[in-house]
């Protein structure tokens, strides 16, 4: 009988240990399976359209007031590629062509300016009407970090590059006079002039990105994001005008998931 009891007690040691080992293999498999994402690859293309502005750093003191600000038709179409670390994190680039543009009409008083009226380059500083248009058009690399906060919403911060393709920064100067020079230069009334400064502007910009991508559905991507420029537009050798401007949009868009 002693015999036979230790044979069953040998056999259910021998359970017990398999199963012990069994299980640190199961925990092993779940810590596994909660630190790999279920997908490491993730790829979607979007489109969109841009809201924002191409302006100084707060107001100038030479524009005294902006009698109105109309976004134009600008529209996004990207395509990204995602690789996931983990459950939480992944990092994100890809390739969106992006047109960024808008019109506006200001009052302004010295407002340093180069102008062309009646055949003729007029330098100095301006008091009345100034309308501008902005049609900038690019080829933009954006890398950024990618944080999971739930199964649905991500949240998105890093950098961007932008290549421009075409752009135009034009206007008038209407309804005003022109101090040649300086402001104490000769005076010249009745200004109706326009000016163009496309060929001034910097071919490269670059800053910053922060944005949410929201996805209700299995396929269907809802996304937000903010681009701050922090190169100025125009040439560091600009002179026509006494401050810098920034791009400033922020992009609305819907995509696919593949």
């Amino acid at each position: 009988m002693k015999k036979i009891y230790t044979l069953l007690a040998l056999i259910l040691i021998c359970f017990a240990v398999e199963e012990v080992n069994a299980a640190k293999v199961r925990v092993r498999e779940k810590r596994v399976e909660k630190a790999a994402p279920a997908d490491r690859f993730v790829f979607a293309a979007k489109a969109g359209f841009n809201l924002g502005g191409t302006a100084p750093m707060g107001l100038p003191a030479e524009i005294r007031s902006l009698n109105s600000f109309k976004p134009t038709f600008s529209f996004t179409i990207a395509g990204t590629a995602q690789y996931n670390f983990n459950n939480k994190w992944g990092l994100q680039s890809g390739v969106k062509f992006d047109i960024k543009g808008m019109q506006t009409d200001a009052t302004v008083k010295n407002y340093q300016l180069v102008v062309s009226m009646d055949g003729s380059t007029i330098e100095g500083v301006f008091t009345g009407d100034v309308t501008t248009k902005v049609h900038n058009s690019y080829i933009t690399l954006p890398v950024l970090a990618v944080y999971d906060i739930s199964p649905r919403w991500d949240i998105k911060l890093g950098g961007y590059v932008s290549f421009m393709v075409n752009g135009e920064f034009s206007g008038t100067a209407t309804n005003g006079y022109m101090r040649d020079g300086s402001p104490i230069g000769p005076r010249v009334d009745g200004v109706d002039a326009v000016y163009d400064f496309s060929n001034d502007m910097r071919k490269v910009d670059a800053g910053i990105q922060v944005g949410v991508d929201f996805i209700p559905y299995k396929h269907l991507l809802v996304s937000g994001d903010l681009t701050w420029g922090c190169m100025p537009l125009f040439k560091s050798d600009f002179t026509a005008m006494s401050f810098n401007m920034y791009n400033v949009y922020f992009n609305i868009g819907f995509g696919y998931v593949f």
